[in-house]
């Protein structure tokens, strides 16, 4: 199940998970830009998908795993932009709008708005985890759809370990505003600003006088207090965003709450970028000091209303048996249902979609059936979705 819109649209989010050689990869996408998000975030699931089924692909996850998922969110962006040109039934065939770097427009033509003839927009964001060899956890992501791996220590202590495992791609991230800006002449425009409708823009960062590293404005939080901004999130995040400049004199100024995204092809001009933070992580270390360990990866109608350590613990404390595929789908519902009973009393009927995917991790021999367990949920205006596999390779754990 899931946190339900109240709203009788397309459910915009998306999930994929495939069974390869090596082991389980996992896919939890959320699509934007309107009727764009839908085909956006299922555009890109079934081609991230349909990558990991050809052999040759997932061996190069061993070789080179930053290319490889290079080459993965490539192929989704490009699919995305794709799927949005098919969509509008136009494309811009005079190369007149970029959508990103030369690797896409040698493959894609830009998608079109009908009416204006500007680039279309619409995007999803896109986090993938692959187990590989059962002891290996590759990480790769755009957006704010969240990764956590956690559990319960080993050595007695009553406190819920959890980590999140994928950075923030979003306006009130340092590390992207430098990203951004080290971009030069291409980055300038983009503007990292508080979201304050009909007001002046308060921007997020300051840059000390002579340069220097930037740091949060201060002043420009305390307006967008006064201003009822308010935090978008249970972990006290105010909601920001991105604004480019207008594609042509008097149009509409796009913007977006992330920083990175696949699709969205004017702003992937303007800094954007559909390139995915990539991260490896050997299960060694946790597997021998978390029991359970538990994978979640959502989309922000999850996280913005879980701290990360106690979604892994509403899951823990369920109590169903997280060692079986069965207990972990029921788990999953579960963390779902209250998910969406949170969203409602806090939210009410603006609730957003919520996806998560929940993997537990167990050692080959602790249970009946050896492997990753996982279920999957997502819905919206009340429709109910899930999937659950099991991975029964050879490999220590899995």
């Amino acid at each position: 199940s899931g946190a339900s819109t109240g709203q009788q649209r397309p459910n915009q989010d998306a999930h994929f998970s495939v069974e390869t050689s090596d082991g389980l990869v996992v896919g939890v996408l959320d699509g934007h830009g309107g009727a764009h998000g839908a085909v956006a975030s299922q555009a890109a699931a079934r081609a991230m998908s349909d990558w990991f089924k050809e052999s040759a692909n997932v061996s190069k996850l061993r070789v080179d795993p930053q290319q490889a998922l290079s080459d993965l969110f490539l192929t989704g962006h490009v699919a995305v932009l794709d799927a949005m040109g098919r969509s509008t039934g136009s494309v811009d065939r005079d190369g007149k709008w970029a959508s990103g770097s030369s690797e896409v427009g040698s493959r894609v033509r830009t998608p079109l708005d009908p009416t204006t003839k500007q680039p279309a927009e619409g995007g999803t964001t896109a986090t993938v985890v692959a187990l590989v060899e059962g002891r290996h956890l590759l990480i790769a992501h755009v957006g704010d759809s969240d990764a956590v791996l956690g559990g319960d220590p080993l050595d007695g202590s009553n406190m819920v370990n959890a980590e999140k495992l994928t950075g923030d791609h979003t306006p009130c991230s340092v590390a992207e505003y430098v990203r951004v800006r080290d971009l030069g002449k291409s980055g300038a425009s983009l503007e990292f600003v508080y979201d304050c409708p009909d007001a002046d823009m308060l921007h997020v960062f300051d840059t000390p006088p002579g340069g220097g590293e930037p740091v949060v404005s201060a002043e420009a939080a305390e307006k967008a207090d006064l201003r009822g901004v308010g935090y978008k999130s249970v972990r006290a995040e105010r909601p920001a965003l991105v604004v480019g400049p207008a594609p042509v004199q008097g149009a509409h100024a796009p913007r977006l709450a992330v920083t990175r995204s696949l699709g969205d092809p004017f702003l992937q001009t303007c800094g954007l970028t559909w390139k995915p933070e990539v991260t490896l992580l050997d299960l060694s270390e946790p597997v021998d000091s978390l029991d359970p360990l538990i994978l979640i990866v959502g989309s922000d109608g999850l996280w913005d209303l879980w701290q990360h350590d106690e979604a892994i613990e509403e899951v823990i404390e369920a109590g169903y048996d997280l060692s079986t595929p069965e207990g972990v789908k029921t788990a999953t519902e579960h963390l779902l249902d209250v998910t969406k009973s949170k969203g409602e009393e806090l939210l009410g009927s603006s609730t957003d979609d919520t996806t998560c995917v929940v993997i537990s991790i167990v050692r080959e021999g602790a249970a009946a059936k050896a492997g990753a367990s996982q279920g999957a949920g997502t819905t919206a205006a009340g429709k109910r979705a899930g999937s659950v596999s099991a991975d029964d390779d050879d490999d220590d754990w899995a």
